[in-house]
């Protein structure tokens, strides 16, 4: 990777589609600070990583030696936990431990600092460290907890789910999806860095303060709306599950308890298996575009990003990931994709942009079968655009669609409607040629101004073994999720 925090990203998303943990090695001191920006991102998505770098010697800890630095101080803010190896037989042992606690209860990243000296230090013992199976913990504490929440959901008229990242992956997933079934509705993941504000949110909260009965495997944080009034009814019983470290509930649950997902779900979703639900199963529905015309999507200034996800979804077969970064106009991108059946990969609640490319860059280059497509804005474009060489490289297909309006669009809007369109500053952005950028690292480049142009261009990209970039001009256009 050409930057620390990149690798982090592709780490992560690899671990995203293998069910396994991610690896991301860096070097000490300033490698280890470049990375943390990815490493925390990780660590919001709950995904599994292995985060591995250097440190001074051993002998220089502490003593003002070479990039020497209280990485374990900062290991503990991003990361599960953090490790530091002080003699070389530690190594395997260390790793070990460390692979265990990255997919244990809520995965994450685990930190390993391997010093100088230790990594130059010889040692007989040459085995190696195969694939560790993630960790099989049977044991639950306060079952009798457990046991009352699938009563009470049982009992339910309208039962509601609302369930973290990391609870829709793996067989945590496959419980979750098999209870919500069981109860006649649908599980909510609380993923969006708008939280509940979110489009694709919108039905579901509207559902939710009709619910009498939620169960919420997840943190009690804005992504939830703290579970708390006016999110939800005030007679509606609230069943709670969360882990250690996560925000203290506003309000107090009528039944609470901390239980890893996986076992939690299993249990839960065992315990109603012949339940039959009181009302008919609604279907989980996302906001959709009411009254938009594709006439009104067209425009001399560039194409309107509805107009966008429209070629794109025409296009998108069911194995392609789709990758969204942050901004307004993946915003526009998830409203115009709603519906579609494909793996979509978040920019996560931390609400950091630009790690949508070294993500595509992790996903491709673990060999999964489907094409790997990008929506990125033109400013978070930036952060990682050298990621393209990495990418043309090792000859991964990722496809990049950078919506360019020459802004900062999030912040150019908040300065509208807070100061006046006469008052905005330093969020403007040149036009610059991101096609270029990507075509000078080894890419396909296309510069996009019409909707014709841009199904050529993704047709031929999509078909080839190399990375592309397509910079379309867009309209500048405020989030629809706050736009009146």
């Amino acid at each position: 990777m050409r930057h620390e925090s990149g690798a982090a990203y592709a780490a992560g998303a690899s671990a995203e589609l293998r069910e396994m943990p991610g690896v991301a090695l860096v070097t000490a001191g300033p490698g280890f600070l470049a990375a943390t920006l990815g490493v925390a991102t990780i660590k919001s998505m709950e995904l599994p990583l292995l985060f591995l770098s250097g440190a001074s010697a051993t002998s220089d800890a502490g003593a003002g030696g070479f990039q020497d630095l209280d990485q374990t101080s900062v290991a503990l803010v991003t990361c599960k936990a953090t490790m530091r190896v002080t003699s070389v037989k530690d190594i395997r042992k260390t790793l070990i431990e460390a692979w265990r606690l990255a997919q244990s209860s809520i995965p994450g990243p685990v930190h390993v600092s391997l010093p100088l000296d230790v990594l130059l230090a010889e040692t007989p013992d040459v085995l190696s460290i195969q694939r560790q199976p993630p960790p099989a913990d049977s044991a639950i504490r306060d079952e009798s907890i457990l046991h009352g929440m699938a009563l009470k959901l049982m009992e339910a008229k309208r039962p509601f789910i609302i369930a973290r990242q990391s609870a829709s992956r793996g067989a945590a997933g496959r419980s979750l999806h098999a209870l919500a079934q069981q109860l006649g509705t649908t599980a909510f993941i609380s993923e969006s860095p708008r939280g509940l504000s979110d489009l694709k949110y919108r039905e579901i909260v509207s559902r939710l303060r009709d619910s009498d009965c939620l169960l919420a495997i997840a943190p009690a944080d804005f992504a939830v709306g703290f579970l708390a009034e006016p999110v939800i009814a005030p007679s509606c019983e609230v069943l709670h599950i969360d882990a250690p470290g996560d925000p203290q509930p506003r309000q107090p649950a009528e039944l609470l308890t901390q239980v890893a997902p996986d076992l939690a779900l299993s249990y839960l979703a065992n315990a109603t298996a012949s339940h039959v639900p009181l009302l008919p199963v609604r279907r989980q529905l996302e906001a959709v575009p009411q009254s938009t015309e594709i006439s009104s999507l067209l425009s001399k200034d560039g194409l309107h990003p509805l107009e966008v996800a429209r070629v794109v979804r025409g296009l998108l077969q069911p194995d392609d990931v789709v990758i969204l970064d942050g901004g307004e106009f993946c915003q526009w991108i998830r409203l115009g994709l709603h519906g579609v059946p494909n793996r979509m990969v978040w920019n996560s609640k931390l609400g950091g942009i630009g790690g949508s490319i070294p993500m595509a860059v992790g996903i491709a280059s673990a060999s999964y079968r489907g094409r790997t497509i990008i929506f990125v804005g033109d400013g978070s474009f930036g952060y990682h655009s050298s990621e393209f060489e990495t990418a043309a490289r090792n000859a991964l297909p990722i496809v990049a669609i950078v919506g360019n309006d020459r802004r900062w669009g999030a912040e150019w809007h908040l300065q509208v409607s807070r100061y006046g369109s006469d008052r905005t500053y330093g969020t403007e952005l040149s036009g610059a040629r991101y096609d270029l950028v990507a075509s000078g690292f080894g890419a396909l480049g296309f510069h996009i101004t019409d909707s014709v142009a841009l199904e050529e261009a993704l047709r031929v990209s999509l078909d080839r073994s190399q990375p592309a970039c397509l910079n379309v001009q867009i309209l500048s256009l405020q989030s629809p999720a706050v736009a009146p």
